[in-house]
């Protein structure tokens, strides 16, 4: 890491953003909706920094457009079948995550700190599976107080003990005493993994080799021959630890006995009230939609009656009435908003994918990759969770999303920026003070 980049890392502003990017993960899983409090003074600080430096590089825009394509696809069908302005809530968190991006990628965050909050967040999680798990007795983990449900909680401690990983992994050069940070990554690892057991979440654990691969195939440190046996090793110790425990192999074989009774017969009332035979009947009746109206969807602001209509008419569950999504990201945006919005949903992951990817510093392998490849593992990760839920599905996920994206995001751009554009980081600083 150069100089300049070490001198301005010791800013005020800097050391702020440390402790509310510390606080912001150690306290997500236990307190969500108290993250947007928490962040609402960064969101507007990022406000007056957008209206007031207008310092923007290339890389800045095209954060931006990631951040408003989703929105603006659902406002975009809107004039054409119905106005439910509700729908905008939670897919605009992503514009809220911009001006996160915005401060943090003007004034950095100090090594490690986005590592330590994962370590702690992990920590954290474990600490809360155990005790509504062994404590209380719960069969599943919904986080404290029902803060959270089993199925973000699951997926969203998944995806932080994969930021832990790749920190233990990817040590920078200059880190002359890499051992603590590799038992720290490890074990945090641990803790988000058994967290996520705990909770039986199962789609999310379908995501474990992606994330493990990519965490493996970014790691310059190692030989192509090493990354083939460690990717080996690791998704074979991943696989015997879940396979020795009862509470997956039951939740697998729960959802392979569901799957068989709804394929057998999809209108038996007891096959479609299931979990996962209700989840199958939802994408069904979602392809339906879409084949009724394949440009525009059956709208927004129509889901609500439709969806009572089919509850009614005996088409759908009665369970149906309470689901706001299909569990499915992309079938969900067919059915609501047609062929348009599901292509603004694959081109939010390729966008976000190509933002990170092109960040990746190969021949520096530091702080620079491991924000990358964490903003990486947050679009795949999510990607995948989306395919069994959705991406905007509870309100403690989509502030998760927005935070594991805008955080990475902002650090990744401050230290790309101060060695690609160190005027356009600097003229920041200096017209702060």
């Amino acid at each position: 890491m150069n100089r300049s980049f070490s001198c301005q890392s010791c800013s005020r502003e800097q050391a702020l953003l440390n402790i509310w990017a510390l606080t912001i993960l150690a306290i997500l899983v236990v307190f969500p909706r108290t993250t947007g409090w928490i962040s609402a003074p960064i969101i507007i600080w990022g406000v007056y920094i957008a209206i007031k430096y207008k310092i923007f590089l290339p890389a800045d825009r095209f954060f931006l457009a990631i951040c408003l394509i989703l929105p603006l696809s659902i406002l975009f069908n809107m004039p054409f079948m119905g106005w439910d302005l509700k729908a905008l809530a939670r897919p605009n968190h992503l514009v809220a995550g911009f001006f996160i991006y915005l401060v943090i990628g003007r004034y950095g965050l100090r090594r490690n700190v986005l590592f330590w909050g994962a370590c702690a967040a992990t920590l954290i999680a474990f600490c809360i599976a155990l005790y509504e798990v062994v404590y209380l007795g719960n069969p599943r983990v919904f986080g404290l107080a029902h803060r959270w449900n089993a199925v973000p909680f699951g997926n969203f401690s998944l995806l932080l003990a994969f930021f832990c990983l790749a920190g233990a992994s990817i040590v920078s050069h200059d880190d002359s005493s890499p051992w603590p940070r590799v038992v720290l990554g490890l074990a945090g690892f641990g803790c988000g993994l058994a967290a996520s057991v705990l909770s039986g979440t199962r789609g999310g654990w379908l995501a474990i080799p992606f994330l493990v691969l990519l965490c493996i195939w970014f790691n310059n440190h190692l030989s192509k021959r090493m990354r083939g046996m460690m990717l080996i090793v690791l998704l074979a110790a991943i696989v015997s630890v879940m396979a020795l425990s009862d509470r997956i192999a039951g939740r697998i074989e729960q959802a392979t006995e569901q799957v068989h009774a709804y394929l057998a017969n999809p209108t038996d009332p007891a096959a479609r009230n299931t979990s996962t035979g209700l989840r199958l009947s939802m994408w069904h009746w979602g392809i339906e939609r879409f084949k009724e109206h394949p440009f525009t969807g059956i709208g927004y602001s129509s889901y609500e009656d439709q969806r009572e209509d089919a509850v009614l008419d005996a088409e759908m569950p009665t369970s149906f009435i309470r689901f706001a999504n299909l569990h499915n990201e992309v079938i969900t945006r067919l059915a609501l908003g047609g062929l348009p919005a599901a292509m603004a949903v694959f081109l939010f992951w390729f966008m976000a994918w190509r933002f990170f990817a092109t960040k990746m510093d190969r021949q520096n392998i530091g702080e620079q990759h491991y924000y990358a490849l964490c903003g990486l593992l947050t679009i795949v990760g999510t990607g995948l969770f989306s395919m069994t839920e959705s991406l905007f599905g509870t309100s403690a996920g989509t502030k998760a999303i927005m935070l594991l994206l805008a955080i990475p995001a902002g650090a990744v751009r401050y230290a790309w920026a101060s060695r690609q554009h160190p005027f356009a980081v600097s003229q920041t600083q200096a017209s702060a003070t």
